[in-house]
């Protein structure tokens, strides 16, 4: 049975407690066994409870990581100083309270805690793996027998000709070509027919063709005329198309290199008249495609690419509304001269 005095010794050791090495409070140690019997470990300050596990504690009693070293190895522990050992186990304290309440519960539970730690270190799984089979290091080359080139041919038109048109004609829809790229372009179609065929020139692109290059537009139109291609829709084209300066001189050039068909020759000049008349308040304007239209009807006449009689009471009004342009009074001279208003009249 303990006595007074001895619970009284264990109290005074108690509160003796302030700094130095664990070793240092050994002279004034109660009996261990007293010391466990009569104190409980959990209501000790943090430097007391240290204490009292390291000299009578058991591993049961132990709450985190350092509690159990001071336990198990004493040795260890016996020369650390109180101080930072004190430190150290707030640390750890702080560590499993911020811990989610399911894992707390197992770090403060000495014996679940116990049993997982076993579970970690001892468990263990073996994975079973075939063993891999080993082959010789050999190296096989493959060598390419490459026969002789067979070369077709029936293929005479050269590519790279056909990639230049089809650049330069890509280019003169947008743009005004060179005279060297104009040229370039009309020499490559000269060389050979099937390149106008190829060459994927369509109705759509002739405005912009027409627009930008007038006079690769017209040589363009003969070339596609003269391969046998129907020419209609390209004609269409140029009706639909708004009267310019350079559609003037496309439709002039190609009278001169091809026979243009008289239906698309009198629809044309029908719309160049009704186009002037329209241009009335911009004097400027009129003087100059007047002039343009007059001599056109009058080269087509005295060319004998256009009978005038099919088309007398056009020209005839056309020239009366602009008498005042002179290019218009030669015309109605012309047509005087001619005696179309006589035969007319019969």
């Amino acid at each position: 049975m303990i006595s007074k005095n001895q619970i009284d010794q264990v109290y005074d050791f108690l509160k003796s407690i302030n700094d130095g090495t664990l070793e240092s409070y050994r002279k004034s140690l109660p009996e261990p066994w007293i010391l466990n019997q009569v104190i409980d470990v959990a209501s000790l300050t943090p430097s007391q409870r240290i204490v009292c596990l390291y000299f009578a504690g058991d591993e049961t009693q132990c709450g985190n990581a350092l509690e159990k070293r001071l336990v198990l190895n004493k040795e260890q522990c016996g020369q650390c100083n109180l101080r930072q050992l004190v430190d150290e186990w707030s640390t750890s304290t702080q560590l499993i309270n911020h811990q989610p309440q399911t894992m707390r519960a197992v770090i403060q539970c000495p014996s679940l805690r116990n049993a997982l730690e076993h579970i970690f270190t001892s468990f263990s799984v073996d994975y079973l793996r075939p063993v891999p089979t080993t082959t010789p290091s050999t190296f096989n080359w493959i060598t390419l027998q490459l026969a002789d080139p067979l070369w077709d041919y029936t293929i005479e038109v050269s590519q790279e000709p056909l990639v230049r048109i089809k650049e330069n004609l890509l280019k003169a829809q947008q743009s005004k070509l060179s005279q060297r790229e104009a040229q370039e372009t009309i020499d490559l179609l000269n060389q050979d027919q099937r390149l106008v065929l190829e060459s994927g020139i369509t109705p759509n692109q002739l405005p912009n063709l027409i627009e930008f290059n007038p006079d690769l537009s017209s040589f363009l139109l003969a070339r596609i005329n003269q391969c046998g291609i129907s020419i209609h829709e390209y004609f269409e084209c140029l009706i639909q198309m708004k009267i310019s300066l350079q559609s003037l001189e496309v439709v002039n050039k190609l009278s001169n290199s091809i026979k243009l068909p008289e239906a698309f020759l009198h629809m044309y000049l029908s719309q160049c008249i009704q186009y002037c008349e329209q241009l009335q308040p911009k004097q400027q304007m009129v003087s100059r495609y007047v002039r343009l239209v007059a001599v056109f009807i009058k080269t087509l006449i005295k060319s004998k690419t256009l009978d005038p009689k099919k088309m007398f009471t056009e020209i005839q009004g056309f020239c009366i509304e602009f008498s005042k342009i002179p290019e218009a009074s030669l015309l109605f001279k012309q047509l005087k001269e001619t005696g179309v208003e006589e035969k007319q009249h019969q």
